[in-house]
């Protein structure tokens, strides 16, 4: 039975001997964990403890309810957090202004919070962990200021979005807010194959991308370049790193296993086989550079001739290797705020302690790739996100606007 010293004990080592980042962070001073602490105690500590390597493909998964549920979402703006979505939270709308949380303004947090936020850009900032530490905020509601004690809600479970539409005759949206099943995207291609071939304008929507497996949006390539590429031409100078430890290789090949279902393109399933194969080759050997080597080209296709991909820093994992590799092509454009920027580590692996989980990256990408940058993959057309947004989808408009122009 775990612990709260034996699983931190576990933590420590995983982040010495398994994590692809373990080089970028100094520990000078490791916090005390006791089993006499309480759970919360120990979630914050461990919670600060990951978050000095400042890479958001390391965190803590907790199951029970230590880490609560605040039923709704925010977004910095200048000194105010705007409340982008509240679920659960009725007291809320959308649109009000948090201007203080536990007595102290946005300003004065983000000074003492700055680990937590996880980066240094006022619109880039991670709000939830500093928020589920909180008792009170000052929110501002139709310009009257009121203090509200937090409560907390039942968690709830994500559903995946895999939306597509015709907006206008020669106008078509997809919308994926993860890359995690193939058979979603495959769906969406087959149901509405005519719809897309016929369109002059095609838009894909990855604002909201939590990300999955590259080999799952390997389809939607075809539609975005017009010429056919290898894994190689799209690659480009981009290399990888694993951390071929037993550990990374008995949690990596689980779930490429459970990736694996009936009626799967057979090609993607090649692309799952060759890791499965590189696992078991390289098991125990520790951090190599393996050559990909991906037997799939992208057969490219003219049609449609304009692609608009709208991004956020809510885009992340693969769903910024797709951003990244369809900034290759001649046919896109990219409109709306860089993506999150966390593929310096990537092939994010599970190990579960019971009421908690550690999430970690056992690969690594080549410090001078764009695909590395904590800034993100830039877009062509970057549109500052403001409160506007609440109002109407200015991303939108400005995608409205260039088809317009052609």
């Amino acid at each position: 039975m775990w612990t709260k010293e034996s699983v931190f004990k576990e933590i420590k080592k995983i982040m010495l001997e398994d994590y692809a980042g373990n080089s970028a962070v100094v520990q000078t001073s490791i916090p005390k964990v006791t089993n006499q602490m309480s759970d919360e105690a120990f979630v914050r500590v461990v919670e600060d403890y990951l978050a000095t390597f400042k890479d958001e493909h390391l965190y803590l998964s907790v199951k029970n309810s230590v880490r609560p549920n605040i039923g709704f979402r925010v977004r910095r703006h200048e000194d105010v957090l705007y409340i982008i979505e509240a679920s659960q939270e009725t007291r809320l709308h959308t649109g009000d202004k948090i201007i203080a949380i536990d007595g102290l303004s946005i300003e004065e947090l983000s000074k003492k919070y700055a680990l937590q936020l996880l980066h240094d850009k006022v619109e880039r900032q991670k709000w939830n962990n500093v928020l589920m530490r909180a008792r009170t905020i000052t929110v501002e509601q139709r310009g009257v200021a009121m203090e509200m004690v937090l409560t907390t809600y039942a968690r709830q479970r994500y559903q995946p979005t895999y939306a597509a539409k015709a907006l206008t005759r020669e106008t078509f949206y997809m919308k994926f807010t993860d890359f995690a099943q193939e058979y979603g995207v495959r769906e969406i291609l087959k149901t509405y194959e005519q719809e897309i071939a016929a369109a002059k304008h095609l838009i894909i929507d990855v604002r909201e991308n939590y990300g999955g497996n590259d080999a799952f949006y390997f389809p939607l390539l075809d539609l975005v370049f017009d010429r056919d590429y290898t894994a190689k031409e799209l690659q480009g100078k981009d290399t990888m790193f694993t951390n071929y430890t037993a550990r990374n290789c008995a949690l990596m090949m689980a779930l490429l296993e459970d990736y694996i279902e009936p009626g799967m393109n057979q090609e993607i399933e090649r692309m799952l086989d060759r890791e499965m194969f590189l696992l078991e080759q390289h098991r125990g050997q520790g951090m190599i550079e393996v050559e990909e080597e991906l037997d799939f080209t992208v057969e490219g296709k003219a049609a449609p001739p304009a692609i608009y991909i709208l991004t956020d820093y809510y885009c992340g994992s693969s769903g910024e290797t797709f951003v990244a590799y369809a900034k290759k092509s001649p046919k896109v454009t990219i409109v709306g705020r860089p993506t999150m920027g966390i593929m310096a580590t990537c092939n994010v692996v599970t190990v579960d302690f019971g009421d908690v989980s550690l999430n970690y990256s056992m690969s690594k990408i080549n410090e001078d790739s764009e695909l590395a940058s904590k800034d993100g993959i830039q877009p062509h057309i970057y549109v500052p996100w403001t409160p506007a947004h609440l109002t109407k989808d200015v991303d939108m408009e400005i995608v409205r606007a260039l088809i317009a122009e052609l």
